[in-house]
This record gives C-alpha cells, structure tokens and sequence, in this order.
C-alpha cells in the first residue's frame, strides 16, 4: 500500500471512531424535564406546555471533530496526523485548537479557502500530501491537497496546518 494510502486509511480509522461517538453525543440533552413516556400519572403536564428545565439550543447539537494527516512523500518519510475538536468544546491533540477552530469557522469549514500571509520557504520540492476527515458543522468533510513542502504545508494557514 502507498504511503497516501496508509494515511487515507489511518485517517479514516482515527476519525472513524468519532463518527462512532457523534451520534450518541447528538441526542444527548440537557433537558431536566422527564420525557412524556417516563411521567407518572399524578406528574405528567399537558403535552402543549413548554418544557421548564434549560434546553439544548440548535447550535449546542453541531458536531465538529477532524483528523488532519500529512505524509512527505518523497526524501525522509515522515508522518503527522492530529484530531482537532471544535465543537461541541474545543480540543483534541491539535497543539493550537481554539485558533484553528476559530480559523476554521471564519471560512466556514473550507480548507480550499484557508489562507494566511506568505510565508519565506524553501524552493525544495519534497512533497507532503495532507489528508482531513471528519464532521463539521455534523456534515461529513473530506479534503487532500499536495503541497510542496513541509513549510509551504504550515505557512497556508494561521493555524490550522501547524501541527
């Protein structure tokens, strides 16, 4: 199997485990209020009243979870890959996750359009292809682009390529 492939195939293993967990996390609440299979008799409120105890608002139920993965492919091998959690928290292994989530959710979640000012590189073409997988906004995302470096990889965003 090719380098690339390895990597689509790790990615997808690491950010399969998250499409494992988001449905379970997407219908948890935050409702207090028993649901109406659950009340007894002398409790249960007519099915027109609203709920009394806080509510999950729309936003709260996005999941954004990522896997970014980056092979050189040609001169020294070498492979990085981190999770990047954007919501329904911020987190993962990404070393700059609040920046990069916020980097992402200025282009909506787009990483053709990510940009960020040049950056001085190298002239050396050794290859790294980068590889993301995973949900944002609960729809699934997956984008490879091939850059021609290390650097060039790093410097073509503010924050979200630098791991």
């Amino acid at each position: 199997m090719s380098k690339l492939g390895r990597l689509a195939a790790t990615a997808a293993l690491v950010c399969g485990t998250w499409f494992a967990l988001a449905p379970a996390h997407a219908q948890e609440s935050t409702t207090t209020e028993p649901t109406p299979s659950s009340r007894t008799p002398e409790s249960s409120a007519p099915e027109s009243s609203p709920p009394t105890g806080p509510t999950q608002e729309a936003g709260d139920s996005r999941i954004s979870v990522l896997t970014l993965a980056a092979v050189a492919r040609s001169g020294k091998p070498e492979f990085r890959t981190t999770t990047l959690l954007c919501a329904p928290k911020q987190g993962g292994a990404h070393p700059e996750p609040v920046d990069a989530c916020a980097e992402l959710e200025d282009v909506g979640g787009d990483f053709a359009a990510l940009s960020a000012e040049p950056a001085a590189c190298p002239m050396i073409y050794e290859p790294v292809s980068l590889v993301v997988v995973g949900l944002w906004d609960s729809r699934p995302v997956t984008y490879q682009h091939d850059f021609a470096n290390w650097c060039v990889l790093a410097g073509s965003a503010d924050h979200v390529y630098k791991f």
